[in-house]
């Protein structure tokens, strides 16, 4: 309790509080952009689960670089493939499956 200048007894105001609802909505909204942001982070670096090829018989690697990296040079591209996929040459054989990095 305050008193005032004429002695009287009066509670101190304080400042305006937002209700629980709208504290536990702002909170929620606060946890959401966050996972937004950091799952965006996340994903953005990892490779694509989905970029894989099979060999089929005749394909080469450079045709392989060629037909999913357009537009990027093909020597590194099979560079990259041959990385990701542990290759010691660009030999390849039909019915082997290769992971595809993005990119």
């Amino acid at each position: 309790m305050i008193q005032d200048t004429l002695g009287r007894h009066s509670y101190a105001r304080h400042p305006r509080r937002r209700s629980l609802p709208a504290r536990l909505a702002l909170v929620a909204a606060t946890v959401a952009g966050g996972l937004l942001v950091v799952g965006g982070v996340a994903y953005a670096g990892a490779p694509n689960p989905t970029d894989r090829v099979v060999v089929h018989a005749g394909q080469t690697l450079w045709g392989i670089a060629q037909a999913h990296y357009p537009g990027t040079g093909v020597e590194q591209a099979v560079s990259e493939i041959e990385s990701a996929n542990h290759l010691r040459s660009a030999d390849i054989r039909p019915g082997e499956t290769l992971t595809l990095p993005a990119p």
